[in-house]
């Protein structure tokens, strides 16, 4: 009887120890400023049927993620980052969808500082009746999303632009898509045990911690295959990097025949990693980087293409004026505002040729005089 008053004793010291080790560590890291305690969540597997976008709707909050990078982040009630449009489009309405991924969603970036926003915002001091839709989902590449442009077509857009990062490439060597991963992770978060922890745990900064350890680990693990390619891969790894990119090829000729099918326009936006700010190769004739060679197949199946690069060279800024350097390579509210300002002649444009512009008379030279040599954007 003694044996066990101790056992249990003991039972009770070591839970106690591990609640304070816990309320200790949640506390460190919350005081930290390192962690992000409220974070956006995906969509739970019985909102999935119901909604197009890929978050959880109806959610509105800052994230934290670092000391220098607070952001507002909402979610509107179809999934999507951003206002709330209707489900159902307006006749007089273009409505245009963004695809890609932490690029076009916006990390690190408020609400009002999204691409999509931000081009919104252009075309309607044009004149337009235009809807930007943030279709932007983190950590995915193109044959992800090609289930969101088929998810998005409930939205029925007018035009789909989509954006190449430079780590898409590298993100196709993933051992499980991202979509696929998502959707394993939907069904996780519905079974009944696991639902009821998961509601309990989400919030709390070490459960965010666990993900961003996860994801970090994820990242260095594909590191060595997705650098940049200013120059050649190592011949070690050609046939690997080659087969992703027939693969990148493979499954945006099949985006376009899905659009094309549908008499959606289709737009193709190059965005330049911050290692491009500055560095002369990229720049030069003859020589090729990845940055080229996205363009150059793109154009040779016939989808317009924008060139952003030429935008954030001629902007006048430097590359932390661009980008969240030192702390993150993603681009701020400067980034943002170039890359709008690169897409506006080319969506203007596109819309204008298939009369589309329901919003405002044409205005002949006004394409003309925009579409030529970018100017300073400040």
């Amino acid at each position: 009887m003694r044996a066990l008053r101790t056992a249990a004793h003991y039972a009770i010291l070591l839970i106690g120890l591990s609640l304070v080790t816990i309320l200790a560590a949640e506390g460190a890291l919350r005081l930290s400023g390192y962690v992000s305690v409220a974070s956006v969540h995906t969509v739970s597997a019985a909102e999935y049927d119901r909604v197009p976008g890929m978050f959880e709707p109806n959610q509105s909050l800052i994230e934290k993620p670092h000391p220098r990078l607070h952001y507002r982040v909402t979610i509107n009630s179809l999934g999507y980052r951003g206002p709330e449009i209707d489900r159902r489009k307006s006749s007089d309405t273009v409505r245009i969808l963004c695809i890609g991924d932490s690029g076009t969603y916006g990390e690190f970036v408020d609400d009002s500082d999204t691409l999509s926003v931000l081009l919104e915002q252009k075309l309607r001091k044009e004149g337009f009746q235009v809807e930007v839709v943030n279709g932007g989902v983190p950590g995915t590449t193109i044959v992800d999303q090609m289930q969101f442009v088929r998810r998005g077509m409930a939205l029925d857009p007018d035009m789909v632009i989509l954006t190449f990062s430079e780590n898409d490439i590298g993100d196709l060597g993933a051992a499980v898509p991202q979509y696929v991963a998502l959707e394993r992770n939907r069904l996780l978060k519905s079974k009944p045990g696991f639902k009821l922890v998961y509601g309990l745990l989400r919030d709390t900064a070490l459960f965010n911690y666990m993900l961003k350890v996860r994801a970090a680990w994820a990242i260095h693990a594909r590191a060595p295959s997705q650098t940049v390619e200013i120059s050649p891969a190592p011949d070690v790894e050609r046939e690997v990097y080659e087969s992703r990119w027939s693969l990148y090829a493979d499954t945006l000729r099949k985006m376009q025949r899905f659009l094309a099918d549908r008499r959606v326009r289709f737009l193709f936006n190059v965005y330049p990693t911050h290692q491009r700010i500055g560095v002369p190769t990229p720049m030069e004739p003859g020589q090729s980087s990845q940055v080229q060679r996205i363009q150059d197949l793109a154009r040779s199946i016939g989808i317009p293409t924008v060139e952003t690069l030429p935008w954030f060279v001629r902007s006048g800024y430097a590359k932390e004026e661009l980008y969240h350097l030192p702390y993150d390579g993603h681009a701020n509210g400067n980034g943002y505002r170039v890359q709008s300002a690169a897409l506006l002649p080319a969506v203007r444009d596109y819309m204008a040729a298939a009369s589309l512009d329901v919003g405002t008379a044409k205005r002949p030279g006004r394409t003309a005089e925009l579409a030529g040599s970018p100017p300073l954007v400040r």
